[in-house]
């Protein structure tokens, strides 16, 4: 592994990014010419090099890209390109835009999550079915925060997530056709599959085995 690494001054400095960010792009940087190009290193080298998983630094990568410090070139049957941006970015702070004229509207609170929230998070995203080409995390969790703002609760979301990789695995449905994990939440698909499970049976299950169904709703309702 090469002894320096070239990466933009401005990142070290800049909020929107962890120490796992800067890890993943001193990494990177570790591999570019004299230009900040031609970084044709794999996953699995970048997760050995900043010594964290591949899917941290597939998550780094696309918050590095969405922030601007680097751009990747996805090329097929081979391992991705990618580019150090080397030139001055736009500061990180923004200025403050002139009042509107318009009549002025409440400002939409941020959903803060907490601790479960993050668990119920990563554990979607993780069990949710994969596609051909991956859905950048950064949307996946504006739709969490979205979904939690509207009050629907940890456990049903995860519970849909479960109930559509169940589905997809039943079809075998081809990875090109599974939804986008966003759009899956976004368009309400996901209430089809959040179906409630009391020892790993469902409302139906339970009736067939000849089992009271009302004892169901009342376990399932705890």
């Amino acid at each position: 592994m090469p002894y320096l690494s070239i990466i933009p001054a401005a990142a070290v400095a800049d909020g929107r990014l962890s120490d796992t960010h800067i890890r993943v792009l001193c990494a990177i940087g570790t591999h570019t010419n004299k230009l900040g190009g031609n970084v044709w290193a794999s996953v699995g080298t970048l997760a050995k090099e900043s010594n964290l998983s591949e899917r941290t630094v597939q998550r780094s990568v696309l918050a590095l890209v969405e922030c601007g410090y680097i751009t990747r070139t996805e090329r097929v049957g081979r391992t991705n390109l990618y580019e150090v941006s080397l030139q001055s970015l736009p500061p990180v702070t923004a200025v403050a835009p002139p009042p509107s004229v318009q009549s002025p509207k409440r400002v939409k609170e941020r959903y803060t999550l907490t601790d479960d929230d993050k668990d119920c998070l990563s554990y979607c995203w993780a069990t949710f079915p994969k596609r051909d080409m991956p859905t950048p995390y950064p949307l996946w969790a504006v739709a969490f925060r979205d979904l939690r703002t509207a009050g629907v609760s940890c456990d049903d979301i995860a519970k849909a997530a479960q109930g559509y990789a169940a589905y997809v695995t039943k079809e075998g449905t081809d990875p090109k056709y599974v939804k986008t994990i966003h759009r899956f939440y976004a368009d309400g698909s996901w209430e089809s599959h959040c179906v409630k499970t009391v020892g790993g049976r469902t409302r139906d299950e339970w009736a067939r085995s000849g089992q009271d169904v009302e004892e169901f709703d009342k376990m399932a309702a705890i």
